[in-house]
């Protein structure tokens, strides 16, 4: 078993009695964006987690450096990844755009983003549809980045970090409103549902604890709910005691760390703060 324990390490931790072999039943999960790497692997059932790894970077790197720190973190976990009966990619980039899905047409996907986001010549234009919540997020992968993917994992889904967050709010145990928040350095994911179906979700850059702060306060106002009566749940970078920590109790209701959902498991070699850097990824299992 790897540790890492700051963020210029890859922090990696391996159930004892995971082999090569077994890694050809399992499945896996990456999370690939500007600022980390993430992976987790799950066995055969896809509901006990066998391998947790991440490494973060505080600033964001151009894509072909990017790519290299991509390898450098493969390199490091001591499996084949590319074996593991399937695997499915995030891709955790701001250009995307969340539209009804009745309002959605096919083909459409580059004018659809093209009102929010500033495209790159060979982007690739992907679509997730959100079943439950009858909408569609189109989003864009830059060229490189795909194909990076292709190459190692030729056979791999792709799926937006949102779409992570939208499926994992249908198996996590919630009351009628359901706030959830994932951090990494200097970006986070923001996602609100009501009745099982999605209210807001946002990606967004911070440079300070406050600037945080007041997008979720934003994000509330928007949407008419009054955050001393929110409950948010929580992962991505521990927060325990630091100064995020003490502004969120400050102005909301609520702060909860994401648990494991129901039926899920994980080895005696992972603890569920381990898990809790990219818990996320375990909406995509």
């Amino acid at each position: 078993m790897v540790t890492g324990n700051n963020h210029t390490d890859l922090s990696l931790k391996v159930d004892t009695e995971l082999s090569a072999p077994d890694l050809k039943e399992s499945h896996i999960v990456i999370s690939l964006s500007p600022t980390g790497f993430s992976v987790i692997v799950a066995d055969e059932g896809k509901q006990n987690i066998l391998l947790s790894a991440h490494k973060h970077w505080q600033e964001m790197i151009l894509v072909e450096p990017l790519l290299k720190e991509f390898e450098k973190c493969l390199g490091l976990i001591p499996f084949p990844l590319s074996d593991a009966a399937s695997a499915q990619v995030l891709i955790n980039y701001n250009k995307f755009s969340l539209v009804p899905e009745h309002l959605y047409e096919k083909e459409q996907g580059p004018k659809i983003l093209s009102y929010t986001a500033k495209l790159t010549k060979g982007d690739h234009i992907y679509s997730d549809h959100w079943k439950g919540s009858e909408a569609i997020l189109v989003y864009a992968c830059p060229l490189a980045i795909m194909e990076w993917i292709q190459k190692r994992f030729p056979n791999a889904s792709i799926a937006h970090a949102g779409t992570a967050m939208d499926k994992l709010m249908q198996i996590v145990p919630k009351s009628e409103q359901f706030a959830y928040l994932h951090i990494e350095p200097n970006t986070a994911d923001f996602y609100l549902a009501k009745d099982g179906k999605l209210q807001w979700y946002n990606n967004f850059d911070f440079s300070t604890e406050e600037d945080l702060l007041y997008f979720i306060l934003y994000s509330l106002e928007q949407n008419r709910i009054l955050a001393t009566e929110l409950e948010l749940h929580l992962s991505g970078h521990s927060l325990r005691g630091d100064k995020l920590q003490a502004l969120l109790n400050r102005y909301i209701g609520t702060i909860k760390e994401m648990d494991l959902p129901l039926g899920f498991a994980l080895s005696s070699d992972i603890s569920i703060q381990e898990l809790r850097e990219n818990f996320n990824l375990i909406g995509l299992l």
